[in-house]
């Protein structure tokens, strides 16, 4: 796209109006026609320039509610910069990973795709290149410690709370030192770590004469975000995380994960002997064999609940661990005995008795996962949701009470955990919220589907067996394992 000599000398006076004007967002409307005033503050603070070059704000910090565009307004001005700034200058954009990288390059490609003033841009795996002038932009992550030894005009680094440590931090600020007319933007929502980089970076900024600082807490939500959105998360989501996603308030949490209340409300079922007519359900496996239990939590889904209907324990010891033929005799059973038709095993060493009850059970399918923080993170989500809205369906049970009330919520690494906060360990709160989350995540049966799994069962019995599996007598692990040692 070619433009004139007045429109040229016009946007670098002015590269807001370059934004506004020429860029075009992903549902084809200029940037111009819906650019929010906190927006509009931003790019104007960015671009705030002495005569002699120098930036007014040498740092730029912007805090902002999820969805608020922040990378994408990171990039528009990146953009803009790459194409008004000094020729073959170098400019840094930085994430917080790898992944929030990539976010920043597909928002440079969606305004190029749609701007025809960025027909010159060219979008290299992690550098875009203005090819009239040779000035770049190059994107980083944390994962990416070369940062020393390079002179930026600009740095724009995103969602700078959730950087882990202050390596690269420190790496790209001292780098703006280097040169008195480089310039610094942050932009992030609110984190709940007051140790950290974020916060330390925020405080310098709100604090400092001469350094931008704008925050939306206790602002209007943008236009595009919804107020019955908001209602249904804050619902839904643990305050904390509401404050920080949504208030853009920084929270440090402290307390009890759930309280005594919220779990008493939904202790409102009693255990269940077997399924009733109809049900199919899924099971989840805590593996412990020594130390931790081995809890194993069985239940199905109803009309806008969850309901668990069994809990049971193994319990090993150093001189006498969990078997696992006990436990695969006591998940054939359970299979049996409420219709299962998945079992998810949580432990790396359950590999092998996943592979014998896949061949043992007959149309149902068995598998392992193994726990990582994003896991157990979903997990504990999950499950505080519908203790939050009293979707989850209990009966009396002493230990899982315990552990879900000694859970409590703390700050580890930089992140929020729910961990553990007393000898008391969590074993059935996992198996417990394993099977939610397995609920949560499959489409509820219909009556034919039921019909024909349960056709399957007894198609699968052994002629003149009450049981469809043929190795399964009595109850499982009672003569081979202490009755002392198998707990309901």
């Amino acid at each position: 796209m070619k433009l004139t000599a007045t429109q040229l000398k016009a946007y670098h006076r002015d590269p807001v109006r370059l934004i506004a004007e020429q860029l075009v967002l992903e549902d084809g409307q200029r940037f111009g026609d819906v650019m929010a005033p906190f927006q509009r503050q931003f790019f104007e603070a960015v671009f705030a320039n002495h005569k002699d070059g120098r930036p007014v704000h040498r740092l730029v910090y912007d805090e902002r509610r999820r969805g608020e565009s922040k990378t994408a307004d990171c990039a528009a001005a990146a953009l803009a910069d790459l194409l008004v700034g000094p020729a073959g200058h170098r400019s840094y954009a930085v994430a917080g990973d790898q992944d929030q990288a990539e976010l920043i390059l597909d928002s440079v490609r969606t305004f190029k795709d749609r701007s025809p003033m960025l027909e010159d841009v060219t979008i290299q795996k992690s550098t875009v290149i203005n090819r009239a002038t040779d000035s770049r932009l190059r994107v980083m992550s944390s994962d990416d410690r070369t940062a020393y030894g390079i002179r930026p005009r600009k740095t724009w680094f995103d969602e700078l709370s959730l950087q882990p440590d202050s390596r690269l931090w420190t790496s790209m600020w001292s780098s703006v030192g280097k040169n008195p007319k480089s310039q610094l933007i942050a932009v992030s929502m609110a984190g709940w770590d007051m140790t950290s980089i974020g916060w330390t970076v925020r405080e310098m900024a709100r604090t400092t004469e001469g350094y931008y600082f704008a925050t939306r807490a206790g602002s209007e939500l943008a236009p595009w975000l919804s107020a019955a959105d908001m209602a249904e998360q804050e619902r839904t989501l643990h305050p904390a995380d509401f404050a920080r996603f949504w208030e853009c308030r920084w929270v440090e949490p402290a307390g009890s994960w759930i309280s005594a209340a919220m779990y008493d409300a939904c202790v409102t079922g009693q255990e269940a002997r077997h399924a009733a007519t109809g049900q199919i359900s899924v099971g989840f496996i805590d593996v412990g064999l020594v130390h931790d239990p081995t809890a194993i939590a069985v239940g199905h889904r109803e009309v806008g609940l969850i309901v668990i209907d069994t809990v049971r324990t193994l319990q090993g010891s150093r001189s006498e661990p969990v078997e696992l033929e006990v436990l695969e005799d006591l998940v054939a059973e359970l299979t049996q005995k409420f219709s299962v038709r998945t079992w998810r095993l949580e432990a790396p060493q359950a590999v092998a008795s996943q592979q014998r009850l896949q061949r043992r059970l007959c149309g149902v399918h068995v598998e392992v996962r193994y726990p990582t923080a994003q896991t157990q993170a979903n997990l504990f989500g999950t499950l505080y949701s519908l203790f939050n809205e009293k979707r989850l369906v209990l009966f009396p049970h002493d230990q899982l009470r315990r552990e879900a009330l000694n859970l409590v919520t703390r700050v580890q690494g930089g992140r929020l955990k729910v961990v553990d906060s007393t000898s008391i360990h969590q074993d059935h709160v996992i198996a417990v919220g394993g099977v939610a989350e397995l609920l949560q995540s499959q489409p509820l049966m219909q009556a034919g589907e039921v019909d024909r799994f349960k056709t399957l069962m007894q198609d699968m019995r052994p002629p003149g067996s009450k049981s469809p599996f043929a190795d399964t007598v009595g109850v499982p692990g009672m003569v081979r394992y202490p009755l002392s040692r198998l707990d309901r």
